[in-house]
């Protein structure tokens, strides 16, 4: 979802660095546009542009503003059909689920097993480095005894 249009009449999302549109994304927006009127443009268009973009991930900025511009469209004016909440004015995130974070008794056992598991393989190989198949291997025994889904991070960064 389009995120903000500032005072200019440009969309604008906070925190994120600009970029440049590539020809895809021109051809996308202008096979978008090309499904509306201009001068009719209703609420539920506007709307319709907006969540198109976004799944097409064409991010809010002067490219975009200046590409609907070519196309005889008024970025401001679609973003305030659309009901898009303005900079400064969006609620704060909802909180992380309960219990989403791990403890710091959680990650002290974890890290606790982590270490023995590494010192056992090294001191049965007799090496100073894991092998690609131990480091694998450790992983696998990581994600049994702590529960967690294969190919999720072992550790919940989440606060």
């Amino acid at each position: 979802m389009i995120s903000g249009i500032n005072s200019s009449g440009e969309m604008s999302r906070p925190s994120r660095m600009e970029q440049s549109l590539t020809a895809d994304q021109k051809t996308q927006i202008s096979d978008v546009l090309g499904q509306f009127d201009p001068e009719n443009l209703t609420e539920a268009d506007a709307k319709s542009i907006v969540e198109a973009f976004s799944e097409a991930g064409i991010t809010p900025g002067s490219g975009l503003a200046s590409a609907m511009g070519e196309l005889g469209y008024d970025a401001k004016t679609v973003g305030d059909l659309a009901n898009v909440e303005q900079r400064g004015n969006r609620p704060p995130p909802p909180p992380p689920p309960s219990g989403s974070a791990q403890s710091s008794d959680e990650l002290s056992s974890l890290v606790e097993y982590f270490t023995e598991l590494m010192e056992e393989k090294l001191a049965e190989s007799g090496e100073t480095e894991l092998s690609d198949n131990d480091k694998q291997s450790i992983l696998a025994q990581l994600y049994d005894k702590f529960g967690i889904d294969e190919g999720k991070s072992i550790i919940n960064t989440v606060a």
